[in-house]
C-alpha cells in the first residue's frame, strides 16, 4: 500500500495505531520547520539532507509509515522513493501540515 490520504484519514490512522510500535510517523521537513509545530510522535528525517535516501533505506520496510511535509510536495517525492526502496505500507498526508492545521487537527511543539 503506497498511497495519499487526507488529513482526516491520517488522523484516524494515528488514532487506530496509537499503541502500535510498527506504526511510524515521519516529518520530512527541515528541523527549523519541525520546531514550529509537528504531529505528535513524528520523527524528523530532513528531505534536504544529503543522507536522506540512506536514512530511509535503513528503516524497517515491513512497518507502516505515515509521512508528511509542509504542503505535500516533499512527502510526495518521499512516497516515490519509499516505493522504489520496497517499503510495504506508506501513507502520505495530502496537503501536508498546512492542510492538517487547516482542518484543525492537533500539533505539538
Amino acid at each position: 500500500i503506497i498511497e495519499n490520504v487526507s488529513p482526516q484519514e491520517a488522523f484516524s490512522l494515528i488514532q487506530d495505531n496509537r499503541n502500535n510500535s510498527d506504526f511510524v510517523i515521519i516529518d520530512v521537513r527541515t528541523p527549523e520547520e519541525v520546531a514550529d509545530g509537528h504531529i505528535e510522535n513524528a520523527i524528523n528525517i530532513d528531505f534536504y539532507s544529503e543522507t536522506f535516501r540512506g536514512e530511509l533505506n535503513q528503516l524497517d520496510k515491513d512497518k507502516t509509515y505515515l509521512i508528511y511535509c509542509r504542503s505535500g510536495r516533499r512527502s510526495g517525492s518521499t512516497l516515490d522513493i519509499m516505493e522504489e526502496l520496497n517499503f510495504r505500507e506508506v501513507h502520505n498526508v495530502s496537503g501536508g501540515i498546512i492542510e492538517w492545521k487547516t482542518e484543525g487537527l492537533p500539533t505539538v511543539k
